[in-house]
């Protein structure tokens, strides 16, 4: 790991901090479905209508559900522990990021898995200044599933599901999803006219977004919980902020991602009856989002790289 970090000249004081604390999140969100009752006995499980099950037994005594399986509560576990039993975009999110990152480095080879060439990303979706101004503006929404190495892939997966894990519940799927998509295309549209010519890549603009929006959001909110939540976020935010000039991030698109996450926080619906009066504005948006990102791809593929 030391020398990884050495090797792309990133703090290992930090990333194994960083680490360290993903594994103790995992550990504790597995510990905190665990009863005392189930914790002692092996087998034991616990119904969803909240009944507990003796070891062996295949059906719930009260409800009559079936129980599940052993292999089957250890994936919900697994699922769980990463907030995914509760955000099922996410998981899909997750999945796009990791299939692209995984074409990505059957192209770039194993040395691409650290340090992926130029053509490799470009070839994975990467945004690259000339290519969006010839006309390929589909890279403005490919970039945000591109990842450059496996670092900041890991990084930016454990920041999606610490923040997705409420998120998601709380406002909902498809606002989750149009959230994501809607930042990520602003802060990579940012970085495009900001930055002049550069080659970007990565979840972070959509990230920030999601962390702008839970700033803005949660103050309108209010209460003790949610201004925890909001005072952690803003925390959050400086600290990657700060980071991303430590290690010369694309502060651009953090900060254009930020501002729109922070603009659509502070006008979404908080009372119950405005959210389910608005659901199916926001599930059209959110098709027409994902629509637009699976024929950016569409487009990518069948688009060949002009190499000089």
């Amino acid at each position: 790991m030391k020398k990884i970090c050495r090797l792309l000249g990133l703090n290992y004081v930090w990333w194994h901090w960083r680490w360290l604390n993903f594994k103790r999140r995992i550990t504790d969100s597995f510990s905190a479905g665990r009863s005392p009752s189930r914790g002692s006995s092996a087998g034991r499980s616990i119904c969803r209508c909240g009944a507990l099950a003796g070891a062996g037994q295949r059906r719930c005594a009260v409800c009559g559900e079936r129980l599940p399986s052993a292999a089957g509560r250890a994936l919900r576990g697994i699922l769980g522990s990463a907030g995914l039993g509760r955000a099922p975009v996410t998981g899909v999110l997750a999945t796009a990021i990791i299939l692209d990152f995984l074409a990505q480095a059957a192209m770039g080879g194993a040395e691409g898995i650290l340090r992926p060439g130029v053509i490799a990303l470009l070839r994975s979706g990467a945004l690259e200044t000339q290519l969006v101004a010839m006309g390929q503006w589909w890279r403005l929404l490919t970039c945000i599933f591109v990842h450059i190495g496996i670092i900041h892939l890991l990084f930016n997966l454990s920041a999606l599901f610490s923040v997705s894990r409420f998120l998601e519940p709380e406002i909902g799927s498809s606002r989750f999803l149009a959230l994501f998509l809607l930042t990520g295309i602003a802060g990579s549209a940012s970085s495009y006219a900001l930055r002049g010519e550069v080659v970007m890549a990565g979840a972070s603009g959509a990230l920030f977004g999601l962390i702008g929006f839970s700033v803005a959001f949660y103050r309108r909110q209010g209460g003790t919980a949610a201004r925890s939540i909001q005072a952690f976020m803003l925390r959050w935010a400086a600290y990657g902020f700060l980071f991303g000039l430590m290690v010369r991030a694309d502060n651009i698109a953090h900060a254009g991602g930020f501002g729109a996450g922070f603009l659509i926080g502070s006008i979404m619906e908080i009372r119950s009856d405005q959210r389910a009066r608005l659901a199916p504005l926001w599930n059209a948006l959110a098709a027409v989002l994902l629509g637009a990102a699976l024929l950016s791809f569409v487009l990518l593929i069948r688009t060949p790289l002009p190499i000089p």
